[in-house]
């Protein structure tokens, strides 16, 4: 689900072949054309001429925009997008710092190092939380946190699920002293898992439930830390000046979609498993990782708060992070700049 904090600037490639279960023929990144390109010679996106480039990447919550645009609810909001589909999320992240996507699907810890880059863009809209999509796996034997003193733990370092396993250490006493910690991609951590190479791993759907069928016992998931990984929708800040109404559109259509997947609504769950290449059921498992996010919910959470539920508040401390393990040499001056909750409250 994630990837490294640092693959907008580090080009980390972290994803493979356990995460090519979606068509790879849904998009091809190497032919987008730069969002700064326009045929018809408009700087306005989300025209038939000139549509706003969308890139997803694998994760349940982000699936849902293949139901927004194949049930015409794009087209309901007078918008056109094209989804640019990657399944390597890390090539997303660059396709996106290299301006040849509009908007990107991103988890919001994930924007930290671009904004201290330099990067232009804003958090326009949350997609979800996730809420069990991410957990530890353990093997039999382990049956508490504190079981994995001396214990081999795998995910990788500086991504979100390193800051989750340390979180999980913390709350329990414990720091990663107290492990041996194996730095291992997820795409590595998963099958090193279930070969039985490590007693443990955190790591992210789909990898997660592979490691789960395989043999491996849930211990602890995110649902027990709601709002630490939020996957957010950011769009280049001079796409959002040069195409507002389409920013708008966009997120009107997001909500759109939502009101349908809540409901379960039959021909937008098979727009997007068709999209996604997944069978319904996959799907739904999938889907019962996380929260998807309304209008209500994404007004709560851009909201000033002292918790995960804050958007805020979990930027600031995926920096905190990112600055404690080396990462970052400094925290962005002023992250809270990077959200614009504008387009979220001037939806119908």
């Amino acid at each position: 689900m994630k990837k490294t904090l640092l693959s907008v600037v580090l080009v980390m490639v972290l994803a493979g072949s356990m995460l090519t279960g979606c068509s790879e023929n849904a998009g091809d990144s190497k032919d987008i054309k730069t969002s700064e390109t326009s045929e018809a010679g408009s700087n306005a996106k989300g025209t038939p001429e000139n549509p706003f480039i969308l890139g997803v990447s694998p994760m349940s919550g982000w699936y849902a925009w293949y139901g927004v645009q194949d049930t015409g609810i794009f087209e309901a909001n007078d918008v056109t997008v094209k989804i640019e589909f990657f399944p390597v999320y890390s090539d997303s992240l660059t396709a996106f710092n290299s301006k040849q996507v509009d908007g990107i699907c991103i988890a919001a810890s994930d924007a930290v190092a671009p904004l201290k880059e330099g990067i232009d863009f804003k958090m326009v809209l949350v997609n979800d939380n996730s809420y069990g999509a991410d957990g530890l796996v353990v093997q039999d034997g382990i049956e508490s946190i504190q079981d994995l003193k001396g214990k081999t733990v795998a995910t990788e370092l500086g991504t979100l699920e390193h800051m989750f396993l340390l979180k999980i250490l913390g709350d329990n006493g414990m720091t990663i002293d107290d492990v041996q910690f194996t730095n291992m991609t997820i795409n590595d951590a998963g099958p090193g898992f279930i070969a039985g190479s490590v007693d443990a791993a955190v790591l992210w759907e789909p990898t997660l439930s592979m490691a789960i069928e395989g043999g491996g016992n849930l211990l602890y998931s995110t649902k027990e830390t709601p709002g630490l990984i939020p996957d957010t929708l950011a769009v280049h800040t001079d796409i959002i000046n040069s195409s507002k109404d389409a920013v708008q559109s966009i997120v009107n259509a997001w909500f759109d979609g939502v009101e349908k997947l809540k409901a379960k609504d039959p021909d937008f769950i098979k727009a997007i498993c068709d999209g996604a290449e997944l069978t319904e059921d996959e799907y739904m498992v999938m889907l019962d990782g996380v929260t998807i996010f309304d209008k209500p919910m994404n007004e709560e959470t851009f909201k000033e708060g002292t918790d995960y539920t804050s958007l805020g508040y979990t930027l600031q401390a995926s920096a905190e992070f990112l600055l404690e393990v080396g990462m970052l040499d400094a925290i962005p001056d002023d992250l809270s700049s990077s959200l614009d909750d504008t387009f979220i409250k001037g939806a119908k």
